[in-house]
């Protein structure tokens, strides 16, 4: 089905520039620019003001960035579990080398997000929402970078709509060209991601197009934590390149993609006031008992 899609990884190579411009960086920043003007649309339409746009923009610039090397870090962190070394500092943070993991740059992001939203004294939950639809927008386009290097692809498969992978790009698993000959195809797991993750965002943006009043701010941000950590639960039965816990099928990014679907259950639970009482930390005031008539 994608057989014709053969793109060089190399966009472009410049005579003064020491370095090439892949295919892969020019699709994560056109994700990332759309998402954005999505959640500037979003601000203005919720009233929030000029001050608030250019909070979120200086925002994205120190999230973009320590998102990024806390995926880079994260990535090396599992590597290293999985037995990789490292010659030194520079070879970590060697971040055009590929390698990082998008959950361990989420919860860095967040981190780095709400100690800037405290620190600025702005309403959390608004960039959150914006933020959670971003993420939708900019990973989605972002998969197809994962197509052009040809990585991010599942187990063999029989399917019509499966990819082939040069021999090049094998990870060990599949390298034995006598087990798994060049015409061998494999799980799209990339196509998967970027349909799961496009088909969210643009459901809530429609939701939020007829709810926005009616919600309570935060709510978006709370779906967008259940589908994208449920949807990345659900991936990781295809994602063999992935470190596991162990001898088990378990591996770090299910279970924090997990965690991260909880937690956006939590937050709509936390929002409409549906915690149990174990878990809110709302305390309850106690019903006086009426007084009994004589």
């Amino acid at each position: 089905m994608l057989d014709g899609l053969q793109i060089d990884r190399v966009a472009i190579e410049l005579p003064f520039w020491p370095y090439e411009i892949y295919w892969y960086g020019i699709i994560i920043v056109v994700g990332i620019a759309l998402g954005t003007w999505w959640a500037i649309r979003e601000l203005n339409r919720r009233r929030l003001g000029e001050k608030a746009i250019d909070e979120f923009y200086n925002g994205l610039i120190l999230v973009v960035f320590a998102g990024y090397f806390f995926a880079r870090f994260t990535y090396v962190v599992l590597d290293m579990i999985s037995g990789a070394q490292y010659s030194g500092i520079a070879d970590v943070l060697n971040f055009r080398a590929g390698g990082v993991n998008i959950l361990g740059g989420f919860i860095g992001a967040v981190l780095v997000a709400w100690i800037y939203v405290r620190w600025r004294r702005l309403k959390f939950w608004h960039y959150a929402d914006v933020a959670g639809m971003t993420i939708l927008l900019a990973q989605g386009i972002g998969r197809w970078g994962n197509f052009i290097n040809q990585e991010l692809y599942g187990p063999p498969t029989t399917a019509s709509w499966g990819i082939l992978i040069d021999a090049a790009y094998r990870i060990p698993t599949f390298a034995d060209m006598t087990l798994y000959p060049p015409e061998t195809r494999f799980h799209p797991t990339f196509l998967y991601e970027s349909v799961v993750l496009l088909v969210g965002f643009f459901l809530f943006a429609l939701l939020n197009n007829k709810y926005r009043d009616t919600w309570k701010t935060g709510t978006l941000f709370g779906l967008f934590l259940v589908w994208w950590g449920g949807h990345r639960t659900w991936i990781e039965f295809f994602r063999p390149d992935q470190t596991t816990v162990g001898d088990t099928f378990l591996t770090y990014s299910m279970i924090a993609a997990f965690l991260i679907m909880l937690t956006g259950f939590y937050v709509l639970l936390m929002l409409y006031d549906k915690l149990p009482e174990q878990l809110s930390s709302k305390k309850r005031r106690p019903v006086k008992p009426k007084p009994r008539r004589s």
